[in-house]
């Protein structure tokens, strides 16, 4: 059985980014796969200190949320991530998960707990699928000596309403299957 592993990086509940990360979770499901989600905006993550603690112990200092995520993550075989988009780039939010990443690598910068498979889910108020491609590229770039291997990527666009998600059945559709996918 697949483990899934998904953080919704919007501070809207019930909005685009979270409809679009339930689909995929819900298209998992169906197939049988385990499934933990997070919502970043209830949890209780600092920022990075930039002490390198976690290079030399493999662990991060911080006794936040984020101990339960990296126990998640290592333990998962898929890492789905949903950001709206916000001025170019990913909401706060999932910023502040990325940096505390950091101890997913080892001091040779190499995956600590293995590759994953990296979903990344984005919506946007952008009309066109192209708008921030450039910066998806980066982020997903950087991601990559963390383990995260980018697999697919799925754009919501014009996300204008905050159930703009919700009224696109051939999104939704497709979220979907890109979670039976995943189990």
């Amino acid at each position: 059985m697949k483990k899934i592993v998904a953080f919704v990086g919007s501070p809207r509940r019930k909005g685009n980014t979270s409809e679009l990360v339930n689909e995929v979770i819900n298209g998992s499901k169906k197939e049988g796969a385990e499934i933990k989600i997070y919502y970043l905006n209830d949890m209780n993550i600092k920022g990075c200190q930039g002490c390198l603690y976690c290079r030399e112990n493999g662990v991060c200092c911080i006794k936040d949320d984020m101990v339960e995520v990296y126990a998640d993550i290592k333990d998962a075989d898929v890492v789905v991530i949903g950001s709206p988009v916000y001025i170019y780039q990913v909401s706060g939010q999932v910023k502040l998960l990325l940096d505390r990443f950091f101890p997913l690598t080892d001091k040779n910068h190499r995956p600590r707990f293995g590759d994953k498979k990296l979903v990344m889910l984005y919506t946007q108020a952008a009309p066109f699928n192209i708008f921030f491609r450039r910066y998806f590229r980066y982020l997903e770039k950087a991601l990559k000596p963390m383990g995260l291997k980018k697999h697919l990527r799925l754009i919501a666009t014009k996300c204008f309403e905050k159930d703009s998600v919700s009224e696109n059945k051939k999104l939704k559709e497709k979220a979907f299957e890109i979670g039976r996918s995943l189990a």
